[in-house]
């Protein structure tokens, strides 16, 4: 790892400061190990899929109607129908594709395109991320220990008093 501020290399990566400038590194690694989303935010999700308009709903509705009819029913009648030589049986599938391909063109021309307001989730804007600026280390003087106190010192102040 190199540091943000002056690319120096430190010696250790556990290290909490640039050896150079004075860097705090600890910061820098735990963005490093959440791929640079701060501690206080959650992950970032990628945007779940929206669902389909009821243009859209409607159409493919119509679609499976439409494409049912054709696929399953028609062939199953057109065999009773060579069976029983009366065209009756074919009303069915033919109605069934009527409806599918008039709700095809109702969702087409009445519905609306785009998701109504109660489907589409509403998020916040996303904040933006800052940095805490570079902390440099106070300097403070080192502080001399008390000199030692003798074991009857203690013994004595508390008979004087």
């Amino acid at each position: 790892m190199y540091c943000p501020r002056c690319g120096n290399q430190p010696v250790v990566d556990r290290m909490r400061f640039c050896p150079s400038c004075g860097f705090r590194l600890d910061g820098v690694v735990e963005l490093l190990a959440r791929d640079g989303a701060p501690a206080g935010q959650p992950q970032v999700m990628p945007p779940a899929p929206e669902a389909p308009s009821p243009r859209k709903r409607g159409i493919r509705r119509g679609a499976k109607v439409l494409f049912t009819s054709i696929g399953l029913l028609f062939p199953a009648l057109a065999f009773a129908i060579g069976v029983t030589n009366d065209p009756g049986p074919l009303v069915l599938p033919l109605t069934l594709f009527l409806i599918g391909a008039l709700m095809m063109l109702y969702s087409r021309l009445f519905e609306e395109d785009h998701p109504a307001a109660s489907e589409v989730p509403r998020m916040p804007p996303p904040q933006p991320v800052y940095l805490q600026p570079p902390q440099t280390p106070v300097y403070r003087p080192p502080v001399e220990p008390a000199p030692p106190q003798s074991v009857g010192e203690h013994t004595t102040r508390s008979l004087g008093q």
